[in-house]
């Protein structure tokens, strides 16, 4: 019986069991508390939202249930300065982007800006994160600069998810099930479970499949679908003397049929010269978009043919995802707190997808990652000085080891035309590229930081952090199956000319037998990071702050490095952030009114750029350096709630200035908003009616989100997604009839807008041809849920 049929026969068990295990009486719902009463960790350690002098924005488990928010994709819609996209063209790895620092490949060797955190622990590779917004405590995003008491360096920000704990002496459990168009069935269950008074167990999980929305006429494929299984069993135990410990086991799997990728744009002059004798390129393309008009989100590709040309088959893509965390605390003395962090995790993912999405064959990679890491924090958190002193003094650990890389099956009709063969019956896997990369990263670090109160208004903070990054790497690039003039197959791809531009000639043609084709690079980064802020608060109402930041990302190398000038390792990125900000909490009429407002300067230099290319014939992902670039901006958030009515709106503003540095590449300039919209809104409001207790608590929801143009590429003008806004309703009944039943129905993107949400493109590159993945059309359907 697989995982899926458990968890189905469990929720089952627990329909019937639970009005037999439940009081007689239906337990009363938890008081409501104003935003000003959230708790939020942003200072590792629990301090009210409103009291903490940073832009965070917090959302609690049951606030995004409430607003149907089910992935990460859901969360920029309620964040200001948050844009989530595609990592090029693959809508499971996504590109987080804040205050306009955003990462686009989500390679080994490169740490993101905007760093994800599950259960304090960081998540650098997040396969699988993106659908992990269950069962949970809170969601926290952070603005800005992480460099102090942060694991590993953000430049950016940070994204915490905090997983719902265990609670002691208390049984409860929900089941709660989904069924939508496109065929969408969505089992979740939950069960908090005491064992004795100071052990609890909590077991939660889910499992999710849709029809994809996308049609492949050519491989009969339904694209962009949904199957995956997940689930956590917590531990909570709490033996008294101060000890508490939370160990959390978290799993994943999904094996999906992958993104559908749209060719959206062909440019000549450029490598699509050379296939006017080998396949109708402009007249597939426009086969493409007429067949996109007529029938929205259907494509005809060439993928599983069974052709010479068809190395790799159908599309898919799994990912596996599991670790281990544990969170201990100990209070050695009433203002003396131990807290250890540890965290374990393993992941794999593969990826075979056609790119261009049309008969011929221009981009059909197999992608593939393997990676493990471990985390260790050990905290010391004192007050001194009649509490006027908070301080927390630590050190951390990290380490990453794995395997990233590719198969690169690219233009293969003109690799066999450029070898003298036939086209038409030469097998294209003897022209495979394969770039593996493998290595390590390590980190170590130590940290101080403190909140002094001066007066009962004032306040300093401040932080210290030394760093210390090491990677290493190696690198094999070879044709592994390519047939040489001796008879004999494979030849390395590594140029290991130091100097191309001395000898243009021979670039490309210093080559070492396969059985030697291994590069190794190395190098060391050390950095002290810092932050101080004041704060002065004239009143409970009134908070104000102004602080400065200087955050560091370690440099590193490219996984997909092809000679000794891609080897050498990129540069450490460093930023240099000033921040003023205003938090209110006051009393409006029969409600309460909440405000957060922040501005902005961040001075960025050799700032990391992860960017397509072109080389030897095929495209890979390199990062390289801008010299100076600067973002400013603001974000603004309100929240109004009463008993039967609430509203949470935002406001951003970002804009990416590139001081020095700026890339040309074949006469197109670098854009500087790439991922990044200058102008974001939104408002979620919550109107609940008074209606007859015997009837139930009636809810209705709805968001709506606003976005200027989005700049999708580095260099073409093809790539920007014009603006857009989105539409998500939601109307519920909870407690239907006075019992612990619910029932809701929604939709999202209720006017059907057709967005992209990634682009690859490759017509500054010289190939020709760009490509397109599109956000979700309208999705709509009804839930149940039972709680006891």
């Amino acid at each position: 019986m697989t995982y899926r049929h458990y968890l189905a026969a469990t929720c089952a068990a627990l329909f019937v069991s639970a009005p037999a295990i439940a009081q007689d009486e239906a337990r009363p719902q938890a008081e409501s508390v104003s935003i000003g009463d959230i708790v939020v960790t942003a200072r590792r350690r629990d301090e009210a939202l409103q009291d903490v002098p940073i832009s965070v924005s917090a959302i609690s488990g049951e606030q995004l249930s409430r607003s149907g928010v089910t992935d990460v994709q859901g969360l920029q819609y309620r964040t200001p300065s948050l844009s989530i996209t595609s990592a090029q063209s693959q809508r499971n790895t996504v590109a987080f982007s804040l205050r306009g620092q955003r990462t686009q490949e989500t390679q080994l060797f490169t740490d993101p800006p905007v760093g994800t955190y599950f259960a304090e622990v960081v998540q650098p590779r997040p396969y699988g994160f993106g659908n992990s917004l269950y069962d949970l405590e809170s969601v926290q995003v952070l603005k800005g600069v992480q460099g102090t008491l942060f694991g590993r360096n953000m430049t950016g920000g940070a994204v915490l998810v905090e997983p719902a704990h265990p609670k002691l002496g208390e049984f409860a459990g929900e089941v709660r099930g989904q069924y939508g168009n496109y065929d969408m069935h969505d089992l979740f269950g939950m069960v908090n479970v005491p064992v004795g008074d100071s052990v609890a167990l909590r077991f939660a999980g889910k499992t999710r499949e849709r029809d994809g929305w996308a049609r492949d006429i050519g491989s009969g494929l339904r694209l962009d679908n949904q199957n995956y299984d997940t689930f956590r069993v917590s531990a909570l135990v709490s033996p008294g003397n101060g000890i508490e410990s939370l160990t959390v086991f978290d799993w994943f799997k999904s094996r999906e049929n992958g993104t559908a990728s749209f060719l959206t744009s062909i440019k000549y002059p450029s490598a699509l010269n050379n296939y006017a004798n080998l396949a109708d390129i402009p007249g597939q393309f426009a086969e493409a978009q007429q067949l996109f008009r007529s029938r929205r989100f259907t494509l005809n590709s060439g993928s599983g043919n069974g052709s010479n040309l068809d190395v790799f088959g159908l599309p898919r893509e799994s990912i596996k995802n599991w670790g281990i965390t544990n969170k201990t605390t100990w209070d050695l003395a009433d203002n003396l707190t131990l807290k250890n962090i540890f965290g374990y995790r393993k992941e794999r993912r593969d990826t075979i997808q056609d790119y261009d999405g049309i008969q011929a064959f221009l981009i059909a990679p197999y992608q593939f990652a393997r990676s493990r890491n471990i985390s260790e924090e050990l905290q010391l958190q004192a007050k001194m000085f009649e509490n006027r002193l908070d301080l927390i003094v630590g050190g951390y650990y990290f380490e990453e080891k794995g395997l990233d890389g590719s198969l690169a099956n690219t233009l293969p009709q003109l690799n066999i035309l450029g070898a003298g063969l036939n086209p038409a019956t030469t097998d294209a896997s003897l022209f495979v590229t394969s770039n593996p990369g493998e290595g390590y990263s390590r980190t170590a670090a130590a940290f101080v930081a403190g909140t002094f109160k001066v007066t009962d208004q004032l306040s300093l903070s401040g932080g210290l952090r030394y760093n210390y990054d090491k990677r290493k790497i190696t690198v094999s690039p070879s044709q592994p199956n390519y047939p040489n003039a001796d008879g004999t197959f494979g030849r390395c791809s590594f140029d290991t000319v130091t100097n191309n531009a001395a000898d243009p000639s021979t670039l490309g043609v210093q080559r070492v037998p396969l059985s030697q084709c291994s590069f190794t690079n190395s190098k060391s980064f050390k950095e002290w990071t810092y932050d101080a802020t004041v704060q002065y608060e004239p009143s409970p109402e009134v908070t104000t702050y102004l602080s400065y930041r200087h955050g560091f990302r370690a440099g590193g190398f490219s996984t997909r490095a092809t000679d000794a000038i891609t080897l050498r390792p990129f540069l450490p990125e460093f930023v240099d952030e000033y921040e003023i900000g205003l938090k209110t909490n006051h009393r409006l009429g029969a409600g309460r009114l909440t405000t957060s407002t922040a501005l902005f300067r961040q001075d960025g230099s050799d700032v990391q750029k992860q960017r397509a290319t072109f080389i030897d014939g095929n495209v890979f992902t390199i990062v390289d350096n801008t010299a100076k670039q600067r973002n400013v901006g603001g974000e603004f958030e309100a929240n109004f709630s009463t008993d039967s009515f609430s509203l949470a709106a935002f406001y951003s503003y970002t804009k990416v200035d590139i001081r020095a540095g700026r890339v040309v590449l074949n006469g197109l300039t670098e854009f500087e908003q790439r991922g990044v919209p200058k102008h974001q809104l939104g408002a979620t409001a919550t109107i609940s009616p008074p209606v007859s207790e015997d009837l139930g608590q009636l809810n209705f929801v709805m968001n709506y989100t606003w976005r200027s143009k989005i700049y999708l590429d580095d260099f073409e003008i093809q790539g920007v997604q014009p603006a857009y806004s989105l539409i998500n309703l939601r109307a519920e009944l909870n407690n239907v009839g006075g019992s612990r039943a619910s029932v809701a129905a929604f939709v999202n993107n209720a006017l059907n807008e057709t967005y992209r949400i990634g682009v690859l493109g490759l017509i500054a590159e010289g190939l020709g041809f760009q490509n397109s993945v599109y956000g979700e059309p309208r999705t709509y359907g009804v839930e149940l849920s039972f709680k006891f």
